[in-house]
């Protein structure tokens, strides 16, 4: 498969069937992920790969902390966002909603609990950068977890991208024993999709060219 046909085939899985992933394939997929570039290859991540029962007892932890909070999924905005913005949410909103109705899935908690249910995967990679850097490193995680993505899709592998676990830097650096260096920035769901899902059937759309890339 050429990396062009993963980039293009990729999307967000958001019910994963119960088929688990083999531990050697976890470790092919990322062996390819720690191969992406960094700068001055300082590669200052850790990824932990969480599987079988662990996936579900980590959820309920999380599940737990979101009763007694309330932290949900936000833009993580520092200002009022433009109104382009708030246009894409919409758009997304508008594309999910009858997929939501159609399985029967109550769209107003959705996300906040799929997400840390982290919608039903088998294993679930937790991607954390060294707190002895500048936030700006992030972007070299950031590469890694993109290359995990192709990775995955390559080898069948649905995945799905999962943020809101910084919500939860306690919960999660305490039930997955991350040593204290490490900052949790985000998750991601591995599995194969469930078959015949209404919620598997969304593709997001993304702004064209003119709206995002400038020649000069």
């Amino acid at each position: 498969m050429q990396v062009s046909q993963s980039i293009n085939e990729r999307r967000s899985c958001r019910d994963f069937s119960r088929r688990k992933v083999e531990p050697e394939t976890l470790r092919q997929v990322m062996t390819l992920a720690t191969r992406a570039p960094s700068a001055i290859n300082l590669q200052p991540w850790q990824f932990t790969v969480v599987t079988d029962e662990e996936v579900p007892r980590l959820s309920r932890r999380l599940q737990k902390a979101r009763s007694e909070t309330g932290k949900g999924c936000a833009p993580d905005s520092l200002k009022p966002l433009a109104e382009v913005y708030g246009e894409r949410k919409r758009e997304l909103s508008r594309g999910m909603g009858p997929l939501l109705q159609e399985a029967g899935v109550d769209a107003a908690s959705f996300i906040d609990r799929g997400s840390l249910d982290f919608y039903g995967a088998p294993a679930v990679v937790v991607c954390c950068l060294d707190r002895a850097f500048d936030r700006v490193r992030a972007l070299d995680l950031g590469i890694a977890v993109g290359w995990l993505l192709l990775a995955a899709h390559e080898m069948g592998l649905d995945t799905c991208p999962i943020g809101l676990v910084a919500a939860y830097q306690e919960e999660m650096r305490d039930f997955l024993n991350i040593a204290d260096p490490y900052l949790v920035l985000l998750a991601v769901a591995v599995g194969y999709a469930k078959e015949g899902s209404p919620l598997n059937r969304f593709r997001s759309s993304r702004a064209g060219l003119d709206e995002v890339v400038r020649w000069y």
